[in-house]
């Protein structure tokens, strides 16, 4: 059994360094390019409730960062990082750390999510102790864009109620507002 795991381990390792040399190549940084032009405008209509929505404003502040230089390299490096991670034997996966949070937590969702499927947000917030659930109705991933309003009541609710103070936190609202 010990071969076994050793050949197993031996090809994982193999298939990383692998993956990873074709990723900081020319290849790699082309196919980021390719992906990101052909697929990522796509992926932010797809991220709200109606893409109709989805201003030629809101398109320039996803796809800005984009034109930075080195912007390719910088996604490719942070993918190696975490399939590197996630061959790490010695790191406990954030899912089993969730119960360890004592803090105050909501988890807000949009009811049409296409990005994040709403069982798995769910899953999320059951993993942490005490935590909220909240769905904003006729919002898609980015409820706090879609419905700004509804999505600060309901965090100031959630602040309320975890903090107390209630004058206080208006205030803090107010500020932000």
């Amino acid at each position: 059994m010990n071969v076994i795991m050793a050949i197993g381990g031996m090809v994982r390792s193999l298939y990383c360094k692998t993956v990873v040399a074709v990723l900081r190549s020319s290849v790699g940084v082309m196919l980021v390019r390719l992906i990101m032009d052909k697929f990522g405008i796509l992926a932010v209509r797809n991220a709200w409730y109606d893409p109709s929505k989805v201003t030629d404003h809101i398109i320039q502040g996803y796809t800005k960062p984009l034109r930075s230089r080195g912007w390719e390299m910088a996604l490719l490096e942070y993918t190696i990082s975490m399939i590197m991670d996630s061959t790490s034997t010695s790191k406990v996966p954030v899912s089993e750390r969730l119960p360890e949070i004592s803090c105050p937590v909501i988890v807000v969702s949009g009811d049409t999510d296409r990005l994040v499927p709403r069982w798995n947000t769910e899953r999320v917030a059951r993993a942490i102790p005490g935590a909220e659930f909240e769905v904003i109705k006729n919002s898609g991933h980015l409820p706090q864009e879609e419905r700004p309003e509804e999505f600060v009541s309901v965090v100031a609710w959630f602040l309320r109620r975890a903090f107390g103070r209630p004058n206080e936190q208006e205030k803090v609202f107010q500020a932000a507002v």
